[in-house]
Order: C-alpha cells, then structure tokens, then sequence
C-alpha cells in the first residue's frame, strides 16, 4: 500500500485521532485518576473535538498550516499540562512541515523528532521518567530507522505506532521521575501512564491514517459498566469540607477545585468559612453544617487554612465525637490539598486515597 502525505492524510489523522480519544476518554481518565488529577481523558476529548471542529469552520490549505493551528488550539482550550504538551506536538510538526503540500516521509520523520525534542525541553522529561515522552521517543527513532533501512511511510508509521504502544506498556513497573505522578513516589509503581497511552493512541491514529477506508468505519464507544440486577448502588463518593477564614477563600477554593475535576460530576465540596456573621475567622457550627452537607456515607476530608481552622475542626471531632464516622484532617496546603482531594474524590477514590492525594499536595514543586 502507498500513501501520499498530504492534506487529505493529515485531516484524516487530526479526525482518526479525535475518534479514537472520544472512545478511549472514559479509560484515559480512570488511567489519570490512579496516579494523576482523573482529567486527562476528558480534557483531550474537549480539545481535540473542539479543534476539528474549529478547522472545518477556517479550513487550512497545507499540512504544516493544519497541523499548526491544531496545535494552537490545543493549548489554548485542553486544561492541565495536556493542552501546552500536545499543542506543542503539533505545532511544531507544523513549523518544520512548512507550507509544502506534500510531506516527504523523510520531512516528517524531522517533525516528530522537532516535536518530541521540544516536549521532552518543555516538560523537561527523558525516557524512562514515566511520561508520554516513553511513547513519543520509541516512535520516532523507530520511524526514522525504518525509513533508513528503505521501507515506505506506511510500513515506517506502522514500526512508529507498534513502538508507542510498547513504549506506553512499558510504563507500567516504572516510577514516576516527573509530572503528577512523580508526587506519589513509589505509588506510581504499578499503573500505565495516562500520558504515555494517549500519545500511543495519536501515534497509531498517524499510522491508521495511511487507510482510508479504516478511516471511515466507526470507533466503537467503550460502554459504562452496568450494574447487574440486585447488586446494591455503590456508595457515596468522599466528601470533602473547606475550612477558611475567609468565606471568599473557601468559596473560591471550592470553585476552583469543581472546575478542575473536569468530569462535570465534582464530588460533594462544602465551606466552612468565616464566621456566621461573614467576619473573619472559623466556626464550629458551620464546620458541623458543611460536614454534613458533604458527607454521602464514604467519609469526610477537611482541609484547613491556618492553625486556629485545625483546632476549630479538632475541637468539634473531640465533642462531637464524628470522627468516628470517617472525618479526617488533611496535613496539606489549602488550595492544592482541596483540589487533590476533590479531584481524587471525583474519580472514585475512597477515604484513604483522598487523604493521601491531600497530604501529597504538600510536595508539589513549584520550580
């Protein structure tokens, strides 16, 4: 089979690629919620449908120009790390790509190397850092090896993709050198990196691109597991309780960390901030209010801002005596510790893992 790497071909990816994150988002997510903040799957599907959808509307007349506005829509509308990672991927295929209306395979092969070479400065990653660079650089190398032993683009993109996915897999027994999943030190140990199979999925979709008709078919949507007949509904996800002296902070605290989940479906987040009156401190009372306005029967994360809010929600478990019931303070920094608890919660995480992603929040590096 020959293929011709024009526009057609890179609409062809772009679209392949867009249908096949769609129909892996659900298993994406669930690979980020192990070791990450459980939006990875849904963020790329945003992204990528939207930009499809953007270069329909504004079609571009050159690979290299497709390609390049793909990317900068990417980062401009894909949330967390995804969106500067994989907008920096395509953009600079498109910049070394050009405005040629053909792409020789050996032009391309300087494409992906550019693009993994700009993510691994942007993320400052290597092989074996447990990332998506442990797809991207297999892939490449093999690509390029296969086109100097002679073979064509489409049995180049095939050895490319066949590397991706092994390079994804062999993720698994590692631990995590950067990213979020570096925070959970030997806890990343054991899970597939979200990064790694996704950049797998866009390698294969480059590869299946060179088939049309494969093109054409389909993508059969992964189904939501059904509960059998008589199985009882599962339990309430982990609430988790925002303890302030401010009731804007806790407000805007709360917000912030709804709006990452990226889901649509936040686990339960209740405020306790300031006093009833709205002046500055913590009350007992409205600790008490928020704990059980968030509190579904999986238990109850508090995290609190400053040493007076610990002793406020310490006094109140003291009394009241719910502690027992699964209330837990977290040991972690306010912002951080309440998006990782939310977002953890949201994924399904029981008490114990939104604790620990709260109290991680205290090793976040900054620099």
């Amino acid at each position: 089979m020959t293929v011709t790497l024009d526009l057609a071909f890179f609409r062809r990816f772009l679209d392949r690629a867009t249908r096949v994150i769609t129909a892996e988002s659900t298993r994406l997510t669930e690979l980020d919620a192990a070791i990450g903040d459980a939006d990875h799957g849904v963020n790329l599907k945003r992204g990528f449908t939207s930009a499809v959808q953007a270069l329909a509307a504004d079609p571009p007349d050159s690979p290299g120009a497709l390609l390049t506005a793909a990317g900068v829509h990417l980062t401009n509308t894909v949330g967390g790390a995804s969106g500067p990672l994989y907008g920096t991927v395509l953009r600079r295929m498109g910049k070394v790509l050009g405005e040629d209306p053909v792409v020789a395979p050996e032009a391309l092969a300087r494409a992906l190397a550019a693009a993994v070479a700009s993510v691994r400065r942007l993320g400052d990653s290597a092989p074996g850092d447990k990332t998506m660079v442990d797809a991207l650089q297999p892939a490449v190398d093999a690509y390029a090896e296969a086109l100097d032993r002679g073979a064509g683009p489409v049995a180049a993109l095939d050895a490319a993709a066949q590397a991706a996915r092994d390079g994804a897999e062999a993720t698994v027994p590692l631990q995590a050198r950067r990213g979020r999943a570096s925070y959970l030190g030997e806890r990343s140990i054991g899970h597939l990196d979200p990064g790694a199979a996704s950049s797998a999925l866009l390698l294969t979709a480059l590869y299946e691109a060179t088939d049309p008709e494969l093109c054409a078919a389909e993508i059969p949507t992964a189904a939501e597991p059904q509960q059998e007949h008589g199985q009882q509904p599962p339990a309430g996800r982990v609430g988790t309780v925002l303890v302030s002296h401010s009731r804007d902070v806790a407000a805007a605290t709360a917000a912030l960390a709804r709006a990452l989940v990226g889901t649509g479906d936040p686990a339960p987040v209740a405020t306790a901030g300031g006093l009833p009156d709205g002046s500055v401190g913590t009350s007992a009372e409205l600790v008490r209010q928020a704990v059980r306005t968030a509190d579904e029967g999986a238990g109850v994360v508090a995290v609190c801002d400053m040493g007076s809010a610990v002793l406020t929600v310490k006094a109140l478990l003291a009394e009241s005596g719910i502690s027992d019931a699964g209330v837990r303070i977290a040991d972690a920094p306010f912002v951080e510790g309440a998006v990782a608890a939310v977002v953890t919660a949201s994924a399904g995480g029981d008490l114990a893992a939104v604790l620990a992603a709260a109290d991680d929040a205290r090793t976040y590096r900054k620099i």
